[in-house]
């Protein structure tokens, strides 16, 4: 992946994604609110980022507990040092993660790395990790934030809270990965700390045991920080494939696939137009009541059985020659439901109200 700017670091995606999912424009507020009680310097920088996503896991438990670890000689005098400047105790899954990794927090499905790499002076710690088969998270800490420039406004302050990230490859059992990427910062409870959202492009085949390496690369810092650790998918994955298309003139869309765990509801589906034809000509084919622009922005709500809506987290898309495919993330659901219905729909210019596009609707049966 080619290192990006601060502005595009929070929309990380693979080269040929060529929409902006709404569960993601919908996120971006939200993050910001959330940092919205983070000191900062200058007024003018609480503008509004182009951000986005996700979060991350692990179980760390009460002050004792750490205490403990550091004390216990399972890491080192560097480790300990690191940890003691990070101010927090619980999880950062815990603290500022979605809803399905504070639930893999609490259950005990994340899992604690504590890996160190120190470069220049600057350590940066890889402490929290969960796979579970829809995505991959992971927390990073910073021991030493860049420099804050007093006149540096809203690009200096993303740059501080995203830790100086400049980007991160991914190599699963030795094999770069071209998937996308999101990052969220820890807020004010784990200020010194991100979580990283990836693997979750659509088309990517990981298995469910891999060696994950990571080259985190910091703006401030010439050298990458290396981690490899070895990554097992987390239990208890329902993965339903539909056989089954829609249309709407020209236009067909399918489910590829559903797949639901306990910290991920995942949604990869498929549009095509008329045989040979070109992705780029499909848009012009759809009914002008479903057209903002030139171009098609269809996303995707998930409702369960007692007609609940569930909350979007993420979301990546990729066009090839002759279709579309997006694939969007959402909170895990409270329980299995017997069924779930996939509502498409596309935003009205100006007003931002949800248009659905009923005759691609889905009821996808699950039990």
């Amino acid at each position: 992946m080619k290192a990006l700017e601060h502005e595009d670091l929070l929309q990380l995606k693979e080269e040929p994604a060529q929409k902006l999912p709404e569960s993601v424009r919908m996120r971006l507020d939200e993050t910001y609110f959330m940092l919205e009680d983070m000191p900062m310097a200058e007024p003018e920088k609480r503008k509004k980022r182009s951000w986005v996503r996700r979060s991350i896991l692990i179980v760390s438990g009460a002050a004792a507990a750490f205490m403990l670890l550091i004390g216990s000689g399972f890491v080192s005098p560097v480790m300990a040092q690191a940890l003691s400047q990070i101010p927090f105790l619980e999880s950062v899954f815990k603290l500022a993660g979605d809803r399905g990794l504070q639930k893999a927090s609490n259950e005990g499905m994340a899992v604690r790395t504590d890996q160190n790499v120190t470069h220049n002076g600057v350590t940066v710690t890889l402490s929290e990790l969960i796979y579970d088969g829809s995505r991959l998270n992971l927390v990073l800490s910073r021991d030493k934030l860049p420099e804050e420039n007093p006149t540096g406004g809203a690009r200096d302050w993303i740059k501080r809270t995203t830790l100086g990230l400049n980007n991160i490859d991914f190599y699963v059992n030795g094999s770069l990965m071209n998937t996308g990427m999101s990052v969220k910062p820890g807020g004010s409870s784990a200020p010194h700390s991100i979580i990283v959202t990836a693997l979750d492009s659509p088309g990517l085949h990981i298995p469910d045991e891999f060696e994950l390496k990571l080259l985190v690369k910091l703006e401030d810092q010439p050298e990458p920080f290396e981690f490899k650790l070895p990554v097992k998918k987390a239990d208890k994955t329902t993965v339903i494939t539909p056989d089954e298309f829609k249309d709407l003139g020209h236009i067909q869309m399918r489910i590829v696939q559903l797949k639901i765990t306990p910290v991920t509801t995942q949604l990869e589906t498929e549009i095509r137009g008329d045989q040979g034809q070109v992705f780029k000509e499909i848009s012009k084919l759809f009914p002008d009541q479903y057209k903002a622009d030139d171009f098609i922005y269809i996303n995707f709500d998930i409702v369960d059985d007692k007609g609940n809506l569930q909350n979007a987290i993420d979301g990546n898309g990729s066009g090839e020659k002759d279709y579309f495919r997006s694939l969007d993330s959402y909170e895990p659901f409270e329980e299995i439901p017997e069924f779930v219905m996939i509502k498409p729909y596309v935003l009205t210019p100006k007003t931002g109200e949800k248009k659905y596009i009923h005759e691609l609707e889905f009821k996808i049966q699950v039990k």
